[in-house]
């Protein structure tokens, strides 16, 4: 049933996930500060910085439920309502994924091959660990351990790229 659901849903489960995580912080400042918090504020609750968050603000709004039923009749002669490209096939969207597969290689360039083997088999493959672990000959926390540190090695050049957590993907 959620399989369906969500074949039905033209949003990514990554921009419901991101949208989530914008509200969440923004109900936890709120919270705090008993004020709406600013964009800078909840940039920096996130760990982005304020133009990734306006960034990913307007990709949300994109992602808004739109009505096809704008039209009072049905046998009006106006068109059909013009709706935006799903947000994956937009310009700024293509480009902004491409400048983060640009920075992402740039980052995992950096780590041993081995490293590298195992990012790109478990984000680019999408092989399980347990499965990574058969193909290097070694165990599912072996190949965890290997991922956790290619990701902390990773970290300091995407900060220096501008993207200093996760949630920004």
């Amino acid at each position: 049933m959620l399989d369906s659901l969500r074949k039905l849903d033209w949003a990514t489960r990554d921009m419901r996930r991101r949208q989530k995580h914008v509200e969440a912080a923004s109900r936890a400042l709120t919270a705090t500060l008993q004020r709406a918090p600013t964009e800078a504020e909840i940039a920096e609750k996130m760990g982005i910085d304020v133009d990734r968050l306006r960034k990913m603000m307007l990709d949300l709004a994109n992602m808004s439920q739109v009505s096809l039923s704008t039209r009072a009749n049905e046998n009006d002669d106006l068109p059909a309502p013009d709706l935006p490209d799903a947000p994956e096939t937009q310009p700024d969207s293509i480009c902004a994924q491409e400048q983060l597969r640009s920075l992402l290689g740039e980052a995992t360039k950096t780590l041993p091959e081995r490293y590298q083997k195992v990012v790109a088999l478990y984000h680019n493959n999408e092989m399980t660990m347990k499965e990574i672990g058969v193909v290097l000959g070694i165990n599912e926390s072996g190949v965890s351990q290997i991922h956790k540190t290619a990701l902390e090695r990773m970290a300091p050049v995407l900060h220096k790229n501008g993207i200093a957590s996760v949630h920004a993907f």
